[in-house]
């Protein structure tokens, strides 16, 4: 008996060895695949995070409320009549305007990506937090 319990503690090293070294491979694969996805914040630490959060979120309502502001009806509405001067006028204001009006959406979209990178940056710190997560992730992930 002595000697079948030998060969199955030397079955159960040898798959304890095939499972660690499958691991570890699997690990070193999952984190070079980390480190090839762009996370431009990954630099950062958790409170710079935040705090650029909190400055371009401030950043999209200020610019939300200009961008409301803006374009109203009123504003884009084209007023007839007159001379042809006038109504040159009348449609180069229009178009000022609307230029105004599309540059400022252009910046309020702008900070939304950026707010929006910046949350997908905090996902991903807190999808692997604590350490052991991580480890675990790397480890398992096919």
């Amino acid at each position: 008996m002595a000697g079948g319990s030998d060969v199955r503690v030397g079955q159960m090293l040898i798959l304890l060895a095939i499972l660690g070294t499958a691991g570890g491979w699997n690990y070193h694969r999952n984190a070079l695949i980390d480190d090839a996805v762009p996370r431009p914040y990954r630099g950062y630490s958790d409170e710079e995070l935040q705090q650029l959060m909190s400055a371009y979120q401030e950043e999209v309502d200020i610019q939300m409320a200009h961008y409301r502001k803006s374009g109203g009806a009123n504003q884009l509405k084209v007023q007839g009549g007159g001379l042809l001067e006038e109504q040159i006028d009348e449609f180069e204001r229009v178009q000022r305007v609307s230029q105004r009006r599309k540059e400022r959406a252009y910046k309020v979209t702008d900070n939304q990506i950026l707010v929006e990178q910046l949350a997908k940056e905090q996902i991903a710190r807190d999808r692997d937090r604590p350490f052991y997560k991580l480890v675990f992730r790397r480890v398992t992930t096919f």
